[in-house]
């Protein structure tokens, strides 16, 4: 039985998770490609109107697999602890595969605190879908867990490194990392502020000490938008500049990102909003406005001394 992968949503934050879990069960399994136009136009078909961009893209990733594999990945999680809910597509969007590609055979897993159902136990019973014993199963998550963990301490030692770098330009991006890392959303944005030679920080490798996302909001409901907050609180006074990275239409999104623009008067901001029609050449001419103010700024700042 080989697997299939979308390479969406929480492919991006749990997809080293998974193919960790996968590895050490020796279970074959194919993860969709980079997103591309064509999977994006394929996910709008299946999609409405008002559908967010990122679950038009994770419906592109589906059509991709359906006919590549035996079997396709779709986990559902509403919350992994209390008072901390994810989106509602991440809750919903098992239902709208299962009813948009109805002959699609899919394997799943749901993570629900409100419901006792927790992380490792939902593994588990992942691996005995697959026909694992026990044993196995406790095994493989025990091993991918460890590996996704080290992963992640790893990567945010590296950006702290990148934090406390002195002469070089420093800009955090505040977004989820479905959008910041996928090929039509965020890199766009990423490979143009690489050319201007500048240290990039990402909000979704702050490795979580504490919630300070209270400081901004205590009404404040999605988790992943708490995340974005604590890593806003932890890295704003270590950079020089802020870009807010959002899909249309996000209706999390334009309440937090407001947050954002009230909480943060130190500092150059620009909120960027990436639609299915996004021009690359006026992304160009903000993001080179936005470097622009960002030096202007570390100018006067030298010359006050």
């Amino acid at each position: 039985m080989k697997i299939g992968i979308p390479r969406a949503l929480f492919f991006h934050k749990y997809g080293y998770l998974w193919k960790s879990f996968f590895d050490y069960l020796e279970v074959p399994y194919i993860v969709s490609p980079k997103t591309n136009k064509l999977i994006l136009e394929k996910g709008k078909k299946y999609a409405t109107d008002e559908t967010c961009i990122p679950c038009k893209i994770y419906l592109g990733h589906i059509d991709y697999l359906k006919n590549k594999c035996d079997i396709v990945l779709v986990p559902r999680y509403l919350g992994n602890e209390k008072l901390r809910i994810e989106c509602i597509k991440f809750n919903s969007i098992y239902d709208v595969v299962k009813n948009t590609f109805k002959n699609l055979k899919t394997i799943e897993y749901n993570i629900d605190y409100t419901t006792r159902k927790f992380e490792k136990q939902e593994f588990i019973r992942l691996g005995n879908q697959l026909g694992f014993k026990l044993k196995d199963a406790v095994n493989a998550y025990k091993y991918a867990k460890e590996k996704y963990e080290k992963r992640r301490k790893d990567l945010f030692k590296k950006q702290e490194m990148k934090s406390s770098i002195i002469n070089k330009r420093k800009i955090l991006i505040l977004s989820h990392p479905y959008n910041t890392f996928d090929e039509i959303i965020g890199i766009p944005v990423i490979n143009i502020l690489k050319k201007y030679n500048v240290e990039l920080i990402y909000s979704n490798l702050y490795y979580e000490q504490m919630d300070n996302s209270k400081k901004y909001s205590e009404t404040l409901y999605w988790n992943s938008s708490k995340e974005i907050l604590n890593a806003l609180d932890y890295y704003k006074n270590k950079v020089d500049g802020i870009i807010i990275l959002t899909a249309f239409p996000c209706g999390n999104d334009c309440l937090v990102n407001e947050l954002i623009l009230r909480s943060v008067k130190d500092k150059p901001v620009v909120n960027i909003v990436i639609d299915e029609l996004n021009s690359e050449a006026g992304l160009i001419t903000r993001l080179e406005s936005f470097i622009d103010i960002i030096d202007e700024r570390s100018e006067k700042y030298e010359e006050s001394y």
